[in-house]
């Protein structure tokens, strides 16, 4: 009788332990996961202002321990991991239109870029980029309107130097949001790099990479076009005046621009059969340059051959481009010109 009721105190103690451990592991996991449900449902800047005082501790943290050699590279990088989940958190509450425009009215990007510039580590940097991309993304006019102008410096750092194609991507996405109609960018960016990264980054890119490249060349030149023809603008008002610092429009004409040009076409040259889009944006690229290249590429041995080779491939394929909404005698037209040599003999400079 004894051993029964010490065996049912043992089995009634271990039952109540395995329920209050029970017990107190799901009210962690309710906890664990209130806090969240909060974080993605934030609005208040008080809230907002507390994310990133939390991303700002954690850097700071990394920044000092590893100056006093505290922190090896793998012990930093565990740090710079807990301020990925909380920009991967930080994301989901600025997919909010009201919380971008709070992120952006408090300076959140000013206090999150330099993550970029005091880091190598390449996943907190995709982070910050995406962060950049969701703002643009939810609330564009804001984000375009309050974002610090030097951010550009740092997408272009990027895409020129970094060797993770990830990475150049997402600086890409942001400026092909940002610079089309924004002059101010624009200027800024050919003061600080000109033309030449975008083209000489091609040969590094995948092929949709270099679509959302061509694209974003495409617009901002047709966008300098219009403004230096359009007659309704005085030729001293401000907004003509900027496009005309930019001088665009000028260094399209130089040798220098129309080689890099040629490079690029020489390069998308395999691409033309992947899908319409990229033909697409072929012969748009044509068409917006020939005003200042044609004249350079004629009676040159090596455009002859690439436009040729777009020629020939495209003349059974008009179908594509009428169904794009072109009219496929211009196409025809525009190919043939871009595919002429007056001499056979002439001194190829390219």
């Amino acid at each position: 009788m004894l051993l029964i009721l010490l065996i049912n105190f043992v089995l009634t103690c271990t039952a109540d332990d395995f329920i209050e451990e029970r017990t107190e592991a799901m009210s962690s996991v309710i906890e664990n996961n209130n806090e969240s449900q909060e974080m993605k449902h934030v609005s208040e800047p008080k809230d907002i202002e507390n994310v990133l005082e939390k991303i700002d501790q954690i850097a700071e943290l990394v920044d000092k321990s590893r100056n006093k050699g505290i922190l090896t590279t793998a012990e930093a990088e565990e740090k710079y991991d807990e301020i990925v989940d909380v920009l991967e958190d930080l994301v989901h509450i600025l997919k909010t239109p009201e919380n971008a425009e709070t992120f952006l009215k408090i300076k959140g990007v000013d206090k999150i870029i330099p993550l970029i510039v005091g880091t190598g580590y390449e996943r907190l940097k995709k982070q910050v980029l995406i962060v950049i991309k969701t703002l643009f993304n939810v609330a564009p006019s804001t984000t375009t309107l309050l974002i610090p102008v030097t951010v550009v410096d740092k997408l272009l750092d990027i895409f020129e130097h970094d060797a993770n194609l990830a990475l150049k991507t997402h600086a890409l996405d942001i400026m092909h949001n940002w610079l089309p109609n924004n002059p101010r960018v624009q200027a800024r960016v050919m003061k600080v790099k000109g033309l030449e990264p975008f083209y000489d980054q091609v040969s590094k890119l995948e092929e949709s990479v270099i679509y959302t490249l061509l694209d974003l060349f495409n617009r901002i030149l047709e966008e300098h076009v219009r403004a230096r023809n359009d007659t309704s603008l005085e030729n001293y008002s401000l907004y003509k005046k900027l496009y005309q610092q930019i001088g665009l429009i000028e260094r399209m004409s130089t040798p220098q621009v129309c080689t890099g040009l040629l490079n690029i076409f020489e390069l998308i040259l395999p691409f033309k059969e992947k899908d319409e889009q990229f033909s697409k944006v072929i012969v748009e690229l044509m068409k917006n340059i020939k005003p200042f290249c044609l004249k350079i590429y004629i009676n040159k041995s090596r455009p002859y051959k690439i436009f040729s080779a777009f020629k020939s491939y495209f003349a059974d394929k008009m179908d594509v481009f009428v169904k794009l909404g072109y009219d496929s005698t211009e196409v025809t037209m525009l190919l043939e010109e871009f595919s002429k040599k007056f001499n056979d003999n002439s001194r190829d400079e390219f």
